[in-house]
């Protein structure tokens, strides 16, 4: 993975977990402790193109589709 990708996947690993903590109203912590149980940053991090594309809302309705 070259750098530049590495980059965006790292910043889209972070605008997911911001618009999540921000949509559902929990912590950074509480974030993390969901990620323990359903590797949702793995599962960014496989398909970081599917995300770059994404609004905001439509990255928390992903990740919601995701753990449930």
């Amino acid at each position: 993975m070259s750098e530049k990708r590495l980059n965006n996947t790292i910043f889209l690993m972070y605008l997911v977990t911001d618009n999540y903590c921000r949509a559902h109203n929990i912590s950074a912590r509480e974030f993390l402790s969901l990620d323990k149980k359903y590797d949702i940053l793995n599962y960014v991090a496989e398909c970081p193109d599917i995300f770059d594309s994404m609004t905001n809302d439509e990255m928390v309705e992903e990740i919601e589709q995701y753990v449930s």
